[in-house]
């Protein structure tokens, strides 16, 4: 066989299967397998987290990513266990969860194509905040905690502009947590509904704890 007839491995490879021989899989922001490493590299620099790598750089971080398939009501990951990977989403919806105080299941949000979702797991290795459940058929790129570790290790410059990204959006976030501390007590009297009814959500399930251990 020729050096030209040779068959490319995958750039992405699907969660579950080894390396396939059949051809590039490459599933671009059409969501069609089969398209070139082009979409794929295109679809990726959509994405605010990966918009200042290059090309080859997108491509580097894509070799280190596998592909999944959820069917709707399949759960990512759950809240409270080990965050090890960052979640792509290439097409389809997701739901967020949190539990609350009182032990009940909130809805925080919906996302879409595009997002990411678990991005921390890059960072650090605490507990899930939230459980993300597919809402329809949802097609993600995961990305391993262990996987982006070794590219640091390798002094990647693609996980290091991923890096910089996300403690950017770490401190992004900390600024709003701060202004909305600053606007709770600049307006005590607008926020005592929301205090008086995470109040009685707390007493409620320590209530129903102690109920379940006299039990």
């Amino acid at each position: 066989m020729s050096e030209q007839e040779k068959p490319r491995l995958p750039l992405v490879r699907p969660v579950g299967e080894g390396p396939s021989l059949g051809g590039s899989l490459s599933l671009g922001s059409s969501g069609q397998q089969g398209g070139d490493d082009e979409g794929v590299v295109s679809f990726f620099r959509s994405v605010p987290l990966f918009k200042d790598l290059s090309p080859e750089q997108v491509m580097e971080v894509m070799r280190v990513c596998t592909f999944k398939t959820y069917g709707a009501g399949k759960v990512l990951f759950h809240e409270d266990e080990a965050a090890d990977a960052m979640y792509i989403i290439e097409r389809g919806e997701v739901s967020i969860t949190k539990q609350s105080l009182g032990g009940e299941e909130v809805r925080v949000a919906y996302v879409g194509d595009g997002s990411v979702i678990g991005e921390m797991a890059l960072i650090v290795s605490s507990p899930r905040s939230a459980s993300v459940e597919a809402v329809s058929e949802t097609r993600v790129y995961r990305l391993d905690g262990r996987d982006f570790d070794a590219l640091r290790r390798q002094r990647s410059l693609a996980a290091y502009k991923i890096l910089m990204k996300l403690l950017e959006t770490m401190a992004e976030r900390r600024q709003r947590v701060l202004d909305r501390i600053d606007d709770v007590f600049a307006r005590p009297q607008e926020h005592i509904e929301t205090f008086e009814r995470q109040a009685r959500e707390l007493v409620e399930r320590v209530t129903r704890a102690q109920g379940e251990e006299e039990a």
